[in-house]
Parts: C-alpha cells; structure tokens; sequence
C-alpha cells in the first residue's frame, strides 16, 4: 500500500489542475440546463504510481445505452443537493465502493447526450486507497462487468467519427483499448476533456449522440 500512497500524493498534484470553482454547486442553480440533469462520477485511483481510471461497462438489459463503457453516473434524484452528491449516490450503488473513500478533486465541462436528452456534469473523485477486486460489489442489475484502464492507454489521439442527428453532422471521439472495447459518445468526450486538462489543453463544450 505504501507505493499507493505515494502514487496518490503525486496525482493530487496531477490533479490540481482540474478546476474546482464548481464543486460546490446546487441544483437549483442549474435550472437552464437543457435536457434531463445528471452527473457522473470520474473515478481516478494508483496502483503502482501510475493513473487509472475505472469505467463500468452497462447491462445488455438496460433501456439507455446498453452495453456501452461508461463512468458511474445516473439521473439526479430528490434529496441529491447537486452533482456532487448524484455521482456519489451513483457511485456507490453502481460500483459498492462507500462514497466516503472518494476525494473530490474538481468537475469538468457538462457533456451533452442528444439521443437520451441528458445533460451529464462529470465530477472528478480520486480514490486514494486505491482499488482491489474485494473492494467491488457492482450491481448486476446495470453493471455487466467492471473496468480499470491506464490512463496512457487513453492519451493518444483518439478517432474522431461523424453521425448524423436531426440533420447536422456531430463528431464525437471513439477510443479503442485492448480485447476489441470502444468507449464513445458522452464517456468519450468526458475522457477527452479530462486528458485535455491534464494537459493544460483547451477544455471544449461536447456534444454526442
């Protein structure tokens, strides 16, 4: 655990850069915000000095975007008080790791998903103890398996792909790691703005289908 500990001390420096103004946020104080509101957890954890990040791949049974890599994230409910406590919630009911063991590091730019009519605020948490399997407990009701990418397997370029929605022609990033898995759409455009930020690069507003 002492190379954890120590991995996890450097990426709070790492991850000072993700802005954190918006922690605090309410969401009452969203109310323009078009389409249903919603949050994400970013889950960033060490294992042996590097960076990773855990993604849930979704139940073939569910009714919205089945099947498809995506972080811990869901509706916001009455009693969550803004995204923060939504991922949270989400987290934990998602993965069974206790809400408690995350550091909420900062949020990155709201993401918009056109073909389910959500607007995603994804909020950055790191897990300093980092992650063992006895740690996960994820539902199986919505969660088919669970994921724990390297962050440099996410830094090269990703393939950009267009789609057609109500006429326009929207682009979105598509990443390809091992065993054949593409992370697109909202999750996509989610790990492009946090390596963006990671890199002092430029943060830009996404759209996806």
């Amino acid at each position: 655990m002492a190379n954890d500990r120590e991995g996890a001390a450097g990426l709070r420096y790492v991850l000072s850069k993700i802005p954190s103004s918006d922690i605090d946020r309410d969401w009452k104080d969203l109310s323009g915000t078009p389409g249903r509101k919603s949050a994400v957890l970013v889950p960033v954890f060490p294992r042996n000095g590097e960076l990773f990040l855990l993604l849930l791949e979704r139940s073939a049974s569910l009714r919205r975007h089945p099947g498809q890599i995506a972080f811990p994230g869901g509706a916001m409910e009455k009693g969550d008080r803004g995204p923060v406590d939504t991922a949270l919630r989400e987290f934990t009911e998602e993965t069974g790791i206790p809400g408690e063991r995350v550091e909420i590091v900062g949020t990155l730019p709201e993401v918009r998903a056109y073909s389910s009519d959500f607007s995603l605020f994804p909020v950055v948490g790191l897990i300093p103890s980092g992650v063992v399997p006895g740690d996960l407990s994820p539902d199986s009701h919505e969660v088919k398996s669970v994921l724990e990418v390297p962050l440099k397997e996410l830094e090269r370029t990703p393939v950009m792909e267009n789609f057609i929605r109500r006429g326009k022609v929207l682009s979105y990033p598509v990443f390809r790691i091992g065993d054949g898995v593409n992370i697109w759409g909202a999750t996509a455009w989610i790990i492009l703005n946090l390596i963006r930020t990671l890199e002092d690069g430029e943060m830009k507003g996404s759209r996806c289908p």
